[in-house]
This record gives C-alpha cells, sequence and structure tokens, in this order.
C-alpha cells in the first residue's frame, strides 16, 4: 500500500511507466484477436496519466481537455473504421495532445530552483512523449503521401510503415543514433526530422545546462 501511495505521488513515474508498458506491449497485442482494443484502452489510459502528470491548472487545464477529448474520439473512430482523412486527424490530435502534454512538464521542471523527484521523472516522461509527437506526424505524413518513409525490405515483410514502425523510427531521431533501417525519402518528412533531431539536441542541452546550473549555485550557497 505505501508504494501505491508513494506513486500516486509521483505521476510522471507512472506515466514513465505506462509509456514504456505500452511500447513493449505493442508487438505482442498488435497482431492478436482483441488486443487491439487492449491497446486502445490502454492508450486512453496513457492519456488520463499524461493530463494529471501536466500538473495544468486554470485555464491551461482547460485547453488540456480541450485538446483531449477529440484525441479519444478521433481515436476510438479511426480504429473501429475510418478512412484515411480521420486517420490523419487523429494522428495531429494526438500529437497535439501530448505536445501540450510535454510542454506542461517543461514548465513543470523549469518553475522553480528545486529539483524534485517527481520533476526528474518529468525530465525522462517528457523526453519519451517528444518521441511520442513525433511518431503521430509521421504517421500522418505517411498517410497523406505513402512511401515517405523507405523501409529496407529485408526489415519489413508485411510492406507496411504503420504507427509502431514510425515510432521506432522517431526514437532513432530522437536519440541521434542513426536511421538504420528506416529513412524519410519526402521532403515534408525530411524537414519534420531535421526538426526533431534539433529538438532532441537542444532537449538534452537545456537539461544538463539546467542540473549543472542548479548545482552550482547549491555549492555557492
Amino acid at each position: 500500500m505505501r508504494a501505491i501511495a508513494r506513486l500516486r505521488r509521483l505521476p510522471n513515474a507512472l506515466l514513465l511507466l505506462a509509456l514504456f508498458t505500452q511500447v513493449l506491449a505493442w508487438p505482442w497485442l498488435d497482431d492478436v484477436a482483441g488486443g487491439r482494443l487492449v491497446l486502445v484502452a490502454f492508450d486512453w489510459l496513457i492519456l488520463a496519466l499524461a493530463l494529471k502528470a501536466a500538473r495544468a491548472s486554470g485555464a491551461e487545464a482547460r485547453l488540456g481537455w480541450v485538446l483531449l477529448v477529440p484525441a479519444v474520439l478521433l481515436h476510438a473512430a479511426e480504429v473501429f473504421g475510418g478512412g484515411d482523412a480521420l486517420y490523419v486527424a487523429s494522428q495531429l490530435a494526438q500529437a497535439a495532445f501530448h505536445g501540450f502534454v510535454a510542454a506542461c512538464l517543461l514548465r513543470y521542471v523549469l518553475r522553480d530552483e528545486i529539483m524534485t523527484l517527481d520533476e526528474l521523472w518529468a525530465l525522462a516522461s517528457l523526453y519519451v512523449l517528444l518521441a511520442f509527437v513525433f511518431a503521430y506526424v509521421y504517421a500522418a505524413i505517411e498517410r497523406l503521401a505513402p512511401g515517405a518513409f523507405f523501409i529496407n525490405p529485408t526489415n519489413d515483410a508485411d510492406g507496411l510503415t504503420g504507427w509502431w514502425e514510425l515510432l521506432y523510427f522517431s526514437f532513432t531521431c530522437l536519440t541521434s543514433v542513426g536511421f538504420g533501417e528506416i529513412t524519410p525519402v519526402h521532403d515534408v518528412a525530411r524537414s519534420v526530422v531535421m526538426v526533431q533531431q534539433v529538438t532532441g539536441v537542444l532537449y538534452l542541452a537545456i537539461v544538463i545546462s539546467r542540473l549543472m546550473g542548479m548545482n552550482a549555485r547549491r555549492k555557492a550557497e
């Protein structure tokens, strides 16, 4: 019970755990009967946890709900049947909501000169959320311009470039480990990739400088 109570006080730890659980469970559930429904329900759980972890209040909280509702409804409509337009709208709604949460978490971490345990978890959650944001954008681009991302046929047995493949690609871009078997070939895709690469580098630079600055002030005091 103490562990559960402690986790409730660390919403960003719960969010990070949920994000990684989804990443690990996706390959096992995506092709299983009923597994897609489980993934949808789990994604809604992540959306709820993300809104709680954002610690938004007032007008910011209302904006969060404005972004959350269409993200949930469009996702449900897209999963249970819909065309390309609905799919693209769903992906962009997810990207907008996750981007909102990422911005809230950044504000939460930078708001004072004290780094709490939950703020440390927020830094990790924010980094993972950035990968999700760009993955949703990439999925929308791929649907609007099929073939925008090329996957080496040896590593793409089904010949499909879906959200899961693009989430993997997004993490490779964000962490600057190289493209591997997936490469952007459309100009719009390349433009967004460049934005993500710079975002990933700047984020790490901001976090490192922030922690070093706080440590230096602590020593000076």
